[in-house]
């Protein structure tokens, strides 16, 4: 199994809050990460995968793209990097 790692550390590594982690996700503009029920609380797990999308993500926000149209491109983008 792929090694994961928690929200927190998600947060971390893509300089953005846990909280903007959530938002994207709910609007659809990265994908879902794994989630780990432990008894009735669920917790996110990001593999490597996730964390790669998520920093492409940032990228085309750092460039000045507005959300859809940055999720539109990394995703666009890692559909390109799988293909080769």
């Amino acid at each position: 199994m792929e090694e994961t790692v928690s929200i927190s550390q998600a947060s971390k590594e893509s300089n953005f809050s846990e909280r903007q982690l959530r938002s994207f996700e709910a609007r659809g503009y990265i994908e879902a990460p794994l989630k780990v029920r432990c008894g009735s609380i669920q917790y996110r797990r990001y593999t490597p995968s996730h964390i790669q999308a998520i920093k492409i993500f940032k990228k085309y926000l750092d460039q000045g793209y507005k959300l859809a149209f940055a999720s539109q491109k990394a995703f666009e983008e890692l559909a390109t990097e799988v293909k080769e």
